[in-house]
């Protein structure tokens, strides 16, 4: 008998246990991640829900995907907003950037070039606020993809008309956005700089890059890690590039240390450790380049060390790297 009573006192506990986080979980993502307030139906605000778990919470943009297409399908069968509402071009935004990644590409820069053209076009969307934060969502998605395929002059056009509309929508917000739009911006000018990197123009991507450093560098004076924690990093690593491709060793060195000055202060902090990779892996490539194959060995050593502590970096390089370079350090010493 007391055994029975003991087994259903812990499926009691275990029950109200469960049913509490779902409570919790189910309140956070609403605040968290609300739903658009046009969509009334308290099915398709569980799908929107369902795929804010999976899209920030337990990341799986594939289902993701699917929880998204079904609350669009339920908004289409209920008749209440046509295509073109806020409501459903946010969600057709969702859909790309989980699309996209997914791995599909195509459908998803389809989809978001086609909201682009309602959007600019103002057939979408019955503010200007409005109109300006969803160019910011779609360039988001859009700019990336437009990189990752070589289309540097589109994705340049992308980031401009994203940091203009970001300025026009900060404008319209009230005092407790104003530092998410500052952070927005700052990403904005950072992603510009980059895309004009890669598209050749050094100039305008050093000019770029050195104006929004000034302001980051003000910027981490809290000594807290946010949003902004290891941004200007991120930012001495692009120079550190641009001055490599201007020929400017000397400079891209000196741009890289710098940047590991900064991930240092921040360990165990995931951007922070992805960008010292990164920033390792740039000053080892320099050394060799140089022909300083013991200073090159020494930077794919730190990146090992790094990659051991953090898992941060590409290991098969790092090690395929120090095999080659350990490798060619014993024949110059049998020469």
């Amino acid at each position: 008998m007391r055994t029975i009573k003991l087994v259903s006192a812990v499926s009691a506990l275990v029950f109200f246990s469960v049913g509490g986080f779902c409570v919790y979980l189910n309140d956070y993502l609403d605040r968290t991640y609300p739903a658009h307030p046009a969509i009334t139906n308290k099915a398709t605000r569980k799908l929107l829900r369902g795929a804010a778990l999976r899209e920030h919470i337990a990341p799986d943009p594939r289902i993701a995907y699917m929880f998204l297409l079904r609350a669009l399908e339920d908004i289409y069968a209920d008749g209440e907003l046509s295509e073109d509402s806020e409501a459903v071009q946010e969600i057709i935004a969702r859909m790309a950037d989980a699309a996209a990644q997914a791995g599909e590409r195509g459908p998803a820069e389809q989809m978001l070039e086609d909201s682009w053209s309602k959007v600019e076009q103002k057939k979408t969307g019955e503010s200007e606020g409005w109109r300006m934060q969803q160019i910011c969502r779609l360039a988001d998605v859009l700019g990336p993809l437009q990189t990752s395929q070589g289309k540097h002059s589109a994705a340049i056009s992308t980031y401009g008309a994203a940091l203009r509309a970001s300025k026009a929508a900060h404008e319209l917000a009230d005092n407790s956005q104003h530092e998410e739009f500052l952070l927005k911006q700052a990403n904005y000018v950072t992603s510009l700089g980059e895309a004009f990197a890669l598209s050749g123009d050094y100039d305008s991507a050093h000019t770029l890059l050195s104006s929004v450093l000034v302001d980051l560098n003000e910027r981490q004076q809290s000594g807290k890690v946010d949003k902004w924690t290891c941004l200007d990093a991120v930012v001495m690593l692009d120079l550190a590039q641009v001055e490599h491709k201007r020929g400017d060793i000397k400079q891209s060195r000196q741009w890289a240390e710098a940047g590991l000055g900064v991930t240092g202060k921040w360990p165990r902090v995931g951007a922070c450790d992805n960008c010292q990779a990164h920033l390792l892996a740039h000053l080892a490539k320099l050394s060799e380049s140089q022909g300083d194959i013991k200073g090159a060995l020494q930077y794919y050593e730190l990146g090992l060390k790094h990659f051991n502590d953090t898992q941060t970096g590409d290991l098969e390089k790092l090690e395929a790297a120090t095999r080659r370079l350990n490798s060619q350090m014993l024949q110059n010493v049998d020469q």
